[in-house]
């Protein structure tokens, strides 16, 4: 009876225990909206693409700075690479306080549903519009990631093409075109 009672208790005990891992739905962010982006910008050109979170289209050529866009797709490696430096950077006081906005865009997925996914599973917390049929490519030319820095008249002061291999220098860079320190 003692043996029963032992093994009962231990197996108790070895099913209660917890991982420390919280379950996937707690973990998992949401894709945000795109109502904080200035559209402001008067101008003629068009290139128009949607939020990732259906709430409207943007014409990319109206958006108006301070804002970096990065250009990415869940299947790039230097993408998932750089993206921890980006996530960083929008929890900085730049960011929370709206000084500086983050715009992505999601290029050339397979599925209308890795982009999402990859937004949620890597805590990307700043709105994202998806390039559905690569139109972007004719501004931002071929590959990604492609980071642009945009000023407060929509002007682009600087493009960075490929991944950032370091959080410094991706914040170095901010720092010098923003003129703000982090």
């Amino acid at each position: 009876m003692k043996k029963l009672l032992i093994i009962t208790l231990s197996l108790f005990l070895l099913t209660s225990c917890s991982t420390g891992e919280q379950p996937i739905a707690q973990t998992l962010g949401s894709v945000p909206s795109c109502d904080q982006i200035d559209i402001s910008k008067a101008s003629d050109k068009k290139l128009e693409m949607p939020c990732l979170d259906g709430s409207s289209i943007i014409n990319f050529h109206s958006i108006k700075g301070p804002i970096i866009i990065n250009v990415w797709g869940s299947w790039c490696e230097g993408c998932r690479e750089e993206m921890p430096y980006l996530v960083d950077l929008y929890a900085t006081e730049a960011f929370t306080s709206g000084k500086i906005k983050l715009l992505g865009i999601d290029v050339e997925e397979s599925t209308l549903d890795a982009g999402p996914n990859f937004i949620k599973s890597h805590s990307m917390t700043w709105p994202h519009l998806l390039d559905i049929d690569s139109k972007s490519k004719f501004v931002f030319g071929m590959g990604v990631p492609v980071t642009w820095f945009i000023d407060s008249n929509g002007d682009v002061t600087y493009k960075h093409i490929g991944a950032y291999r370091t959080k410094k220098e991706l914040f170095d860079h901010v720092e010098k075109y923003f003129k703000v320190k982090l």
